[in-house]
């Protein structure tokens, strides 16, 4: 399923807030989203605002990225394989 433009500057715009340990917020969204000359339907910053309310980005970013890293470390140490 591929992400819509829309969705996808919102994704952009919450990581730009969280970057610069800004609150993330509908408006602040807006906001960034106005500035990058960006035209989204209104509901969509105060979507992805409530659904990161509770959410410390930065954290989740650091452990998706830890869990990517870890999966071929795994696989690779599962497959005796001989570099000799």
């Amino acid at each position: 399923m591929a992400i819509s433009k829309p969705e996808l500057a919102c994704v952009y715009a919450s990581l730009i807030l969280a970057d610069d340990d800004i609150d993330i917020t509908g408006e602040k969204i807006q906001t960034v989203l106005k500035a990058a000359n960006v035209e989204v339907e209104p509901y969509w910053p105060g979507l992805f605002a409530k659904a990161l309310e509770n959410a410390n980005v930065k954290d989740l970013i650091t452990k998706i990225l830890s869990a990517v890293g870890a999966v071929p470390a795994a696989g690779a140490a599962g497959m005796n394989i001989s570099l000799e």
